[in-house]
């Protein structure tokens, strides 16, 4: 009787390797796309956080009466500023800070102030 000489696998095969290949490239493809996630995400706050820095600035540019917050205005980054007061009611009007982003997104705030006379 014959038996066949026992077989010493000590390495991998080619196609072991292979698969082990795609398996880590789809891992790393999932890991590139949530890090370009994130950055876009964090763009997008920064540009939110610097619209209202801006608006805050202009109505506290109203509060201290400030000729130059009227009107619209370029502001740096490519966002403008446009600030409104129109009567809200008696003795009441209301101060509306507008900012566009420059992706053309708009952010506005808004303020009830003791009409001007």
């Amino acid at each position: 009787m014959h038996t066949a000489p026992a077989v010493n696998r000590s390495g991998l095969t080619l196609l072991e390797v292979m698969v082990a290949l795609v398996i880590l490239g789809l891992v790393g493809a999932g890991f590139l796309q949530a890090f370009a996630g994130a950055l876009r995400v964090t763009a997008q706050t920064r540009d939110w956080a610097q619209a209202l820095v801006y608006a805050e600035l202009g109505q506290e540019r109203l509060k201290i009466g400030d000729s130059e917050s009227q009107g619209d205005g370029q502001l740096g980054g490519g966002f403008t500023r446009r600030t409104e007061v129109r009567a809200w009611r008696p003795g009441i009007d209301r101060a509306t800070v507008t900012v566009e982003l420059p992706d053309g997104r708009r952010f506005q705030l808004d303020r009830l102030v003791p009409a001007q006379r």
